[in-house]
């Protein structure tokens, strides 16, 4: 379909314009051109050439910290012609050993403060060949943009594993068409352009982070890379010099913090603010509109099997919650009641996507990648419904719905009515088990500094904007809420946590 891979559009960028910046690393001197950047690429790409093929091809596994060698493998890869499979370094040991053994790479890529725990690993594993990204000297090794290679477009290029949040983390295959259209339609609807300054906030194992710093390669704009999240930094970057960044709804919860403790100036360098990982809870919403006066706040929804799903931005007068947008750029949104048939406006069901490509299906697991597939729509596990307008609501994980007493209920609906509760900072709500109800509702909650909540007092906000069957029986006050590194709260953890009889209810 597309004639040319990502790396193949950044070569020629970085051949027309050699001496632009490409990637800074934010509060370090680190920084590299274009020329210089194609140079570590093709250094990267000769280091791993060679690299031997397990069961599913040649895989080549990486565990980098947030740097330019993170993004740049990607490059590497593309031009080796091996299939990357970003490692999440957020993981404990034995789910990183789980994963190098589902997709058997034969070779891992690793660097910096990682090094040790990939060595580690391979002497575990046995069979695993480390390779330290500082022993890649960078030298040209003559690689370039290649107009007249055969067709790879339906070839794979990612192995992105998923979250894991409700079972064993599966290998989600991308193949090149995949992974280089969907950047083409984020800079189309995103309006992405060389002269932006693009800050990537969250880790570069991520395909979407790690895809913002390719399309924004590709189109010639400027990457500021964080080694890690802070709001300070952030506040500082959207005050002077970063135009456009992706933040998880934690990320702006922090961010608006540090802008409150700094008397709530105007961020003005901010032009595009990107949000995803969960639905933008509607105080976030309003929280966002008022930090960046001029930038353009928008909204996506997607997963990783799905990608870009849908895409609004966000206007003050016409604010919903849970709503994520109209369908994206080349992608049409269906719902689908439990018996498979597609769903009315109002009508809540499981979340498909059908778009101009899909992923590959799951590494190795046949029957999952077509039961994944319905009537040629992706499914998701999410819980959605459209409105007459149009646009798409999240309303739950499929399996994050709470039955109680035959009922029921849909935990982001109780969320968002308690976060309307100015003593809660953030809520989350799992079902409990109940002899007499099979579930109770049970919200999870973190307090602002200083303030208490009892469960009476909970139960009373909540009451009138929710039926009864719907109202908290439990509370348990928590310092923090469990995360995955996209800002997705850990549900099946606080539910073993109920489950074990752990919680410290209020």
């Amino acid at each position: 379909m597309i004639d040319f891979s990502i790396a193949d559009d950044i070569g020629r960028r970085c051949l027309s314009d050699p001496s632009r910046t490409a990637i800074e690393i934010v509060g370090t001197p680190q920084r590299l051109s274009f020329a210089g950047l194609w140079r570590r690429a093709g250094s990267i790409a000769g280091a791993l050439a060679r690299t031997p093929s397990g069961k599913w091809g040649p895989l080549v596994a990486t565990l980098l910290p947030n740097g330019a060698d993170a993004v740049l493998a990607f490059v590497g890869c593309q031009l080796a012609e091996r299939v990357i499979v970003p490692l999440n370094w957020r993981l404990s040991d034995p789910e990183l050993e789980y994963q190098l053994r589902d997709c058997d790479a034969r070779v891992l890529l690793s660097g910096g403060a990682l090094l040790e725990r990939a060595r580690t690993l391979a002497a575990r594993l046995g069979g695993l060949l480390v390779v330290d990204s500082a022993t890649i000297d960078d030298t040209d090794h003559g690689y370039r943009p290649a107009a007249l290679r055969r067709d790879r477009g339906n070839e794979p290029c990612v192995v992105g594993y998923t979250s894991g949040t409700t079972g064993f983390p599966k290998g989600a295959v991308y193949s090149h068409d995949h992974y280089a259209l969907n950047n083409y339609r984020w800079g189309w609807e995103f309006g992405l352009t060389g002269d932006h300054v693009v800050l990537i906030t969250g880790p570069l194992f991520h395909i979407s982070y790690a895809g913002f710093a390719l399309a924004a390669l590709t189109i010639g704009a400027r990457v500021r890379i964080m080694a890690e999240f802070d709001p300070a930094v952030a506040f500082d970057e959207f005050s002077e010099r970063s135009s456009f960044a992706f933040l998880v709804p934690s990320m702006t919860a922090m961010l608006g913090d540090e802008w409150r403790r700094r008397g709530c100036p105007p961020l003005p360098a901010a032009r595009f603010i990107l949000s995803a990982g969960a639905p933008l809870p509607k105080p976030l919403l309003e929280l966002a509109l008022q930090m960046f006066p001029n930038a353009r706040i928008a909204e996506i929804f997607g997963w990783t099997e799905g990608a870009y799903t849908s895409f609004e931005i966000k206007r003050p007068d016409a604010l919903v919650p849970h709503c994520v947008g109209w369908p994206a750029l080349g992608a049409e949104v269906r719902i689908f009641d439990e018996q498979g048939r597609p769903c009315p406006p109002g009508q809540p069901g499981e979340i498909g996507v059908r778009a101009a490509t899909r992923f590959l299906g799951y590494l190795g697991r046949p029957e999952e990648s077509e039961a994944a597939v319905r009537d040629g729509f992706t499914l998701s596990g999410d819980i959605g419904m459209l409105l007459d307008d149009g646009r798409l609501c999240v309303i739950d994980r499929k399996k994050d719905m709470i039955i109680s007493g035959g009922e029921n209920v849909y935990s982001a609906e109780v969320e968002r009515v308690l976060l309307d509760d100015a003593r809660v900072a953030e809520a989350a709500v799992v079902g409990a088990p109940d002899p007499q109800w099979g579930e109770v509702v049970t919200a999870v909650v973190v307090l602002r500094p200083g303030a208490t909540l009892t469960l009476d007092e909970a139960r009373e906000h909540c009451r009138g904007q929710l039926a009864g069957y719907k109202l908290p029986r439990r509370l348990e006050l928590v310092d923090a809420l469990p995360r995955n590194s996209m800002g997705k709260v850990l549900k099946r953890e606080l539910a073993s946590r109920l489950a074990g009889g752990q919680a410290n209810v209020a």
